[in-house]
């Protein structure tokens, strides 16, 4: 069987970027934990591995990456897809020079674009572009760049790495095939590291094509878009996956202060009549931790909706900048998070979880002793579904957003999906 493995920076990209496999059948875990590989999901075809560097220095994250990408080959894995966040956060450069230096690799390809949640390339520049929709149905479409400009990827890049980076425009990108083919082989004699640039789902095509014709010491970076179209680049054959059904309640964890997700929260509760649980972020940072978890605990035991329990960040409904010290001690909240949701599972029935934050996703599995998540269904373009594996909440449906994805209904689309 070959295995293929995605290593993430966190735990929210490995669940969308893992579950673009899923949607072709092969049956995925995610690793919460990186100690745990080789250990556990041995019977998957797609191990999808939080690294948790997102917080780290770039010595810390390097050293973390290139061990795990050590284990990956000690595990025999045949194909391995660093995952780099759609807005460049984290150590992007560091960890993919860490993959190539394990797997001693000759050349890396890096595709951040993800048009689906508006991140796209031009001229080597990451944008996040509202004209994105258009061109994710027309090729031809170029949008210019009066969008939000992230970066220009190959200067972060090449900050963090030894190895030359360079870039690979849209223009070449879309004569596609082999001629893009030839032109990535052609580049390795001035740059071990291309970026290439993508506007819309047939780019990410061409680049898919045009790996299927490059050498195997390559290594593929990029988001979750990139990684929907891996199965055609790589010849992957399909296989088959189960799913779960459970009654309760849908309990919803928004631990992201990003305004995305506050708007997706507020209409949410909109919609559902059902008003967020808050969690009073300074309580905790001030050493109130268990008093302010009883609080919300006994606020959630009181309310009447027993389809829908919403618990939710103070800051997250707070003006930007009122919560500095909520970002640098974000790990302690995220951990209260975890434990709410630990006590709540065990206290009342739950249906399926729908968390928000990586940071948060990643306390909460810990707190439930989960040794992975199956994933099983892309919701919504970045939002996948998966299963609970291991300890008291084995079989539980969890569905992960990272804070910025999605559109302002996404959680009454979750959720609607949840309770049909």
């Amino acid at each position: 069987m070959e295995r293929i493995a995605i290593i993430a920076d966190d735990l929210t990209g490995a669940n969308d970027t893992g579950v673009q496999f899923c949607k072709h059948g092969f049956r995925t875990m995610v690793i919460i934990d990186a100690a745990n590989v080789g250990q556990v999901g041995r019977d998957k075809d797609v191990w999808a591995i939080n690294a948790d560097t997102r917080h780290m220095t770039v010595p810390e994250a390097y050293r973390r990456v290139y061990e795990i990408a050590l284990k990956l080959k000690e595990a025999a894995v045949s194909r391995v897809y660093k995952k780099i966040d759609s807005t460049l956060r984290g150590h992007p450069g560091a960890e993919l020079e860490a993959v190539m230096d394990a797997w001693q690799a000759g050349l890396a390809l890096v595709v951040p674009a993800f048009p689906a949640n508006r991140r796209v390339v031009v001229d080597g520049h990451l944008l996040i572009s509202e004209s994105t929709a258009m061109a994710a149905t027309s090729a031809s479409c170029i949008p210019d760049c009066s969008g939000q400009v992230l970066c220009h990827i190959p200067t972060v890049l090449q900050k963090e790495m030894n190895r030359q980076v360079g870039q690979i425009n849209l223009a070449m990108v879309r004569r596609g095939g082999e001629e893009l083919a030839n032109a990535l082989e052609a580049a390795r004699a001035n740059s071990q590291v291309l970026v290439l640039d993508a506007t819309s789902e047939e780019d990410l095509m061409n680049i898919a094509r045009a790996i299927s014709h490059v050498r195997q010491d390559v290594i593929v970076a990029g988001a979750a878009g990139l990684a929907a179209h891996l199965t055609m680049a790589w010849n992957l054959k399909p296989l088959t996956f189960r799913s779960f059904r459970r009654e309760g309640t849908v309990l919803v964890v928004a631990g992201s202060r990003n305004p995305v997700t506050a708007a997706q929260v507020q209409r949410l509760a909109e919609f559902s009549a059902c008003l967020p649980v808050q969690v009073d972020t300074a309580a905790i940072l001030a050493g109130n931790e268990e008093a302010e978890i009883k609080r919300v605990l006994q606020e959630a035991a009181d309310r009447e909706n027993k389809d829908l329990l919403i618990i939710a960040v103070a800051s997250l409904f707070q003006p930007p900048g009122t919560d500095a010290g909520a970002g640098k001690n974000s790990k302690s909240i995220a951990a209260a998070l975890g434990t709410i949701t630990s006590r709540l599972l065990g206290s009342r029935k739950i249906k399926s979880l729908v968390v928000t934050g990586g940071d948060t996703a990643v306390h909460v599995c810990r707190a439930l002793a989960v040794r992975g998540i199956n994933l099983s269904a892309d919701l919504l373009p970045g939002i996948p579904l998966g299963y609970l594996e291991g300890g008291p909440a084995d079989g539980l449906p969890i569905v992960t957003k990272a804070g910025g994805f999605g559109p302002p209904e996404a959680f009454i689309e979750v959720f609607r999906y949840l309770t049909q």
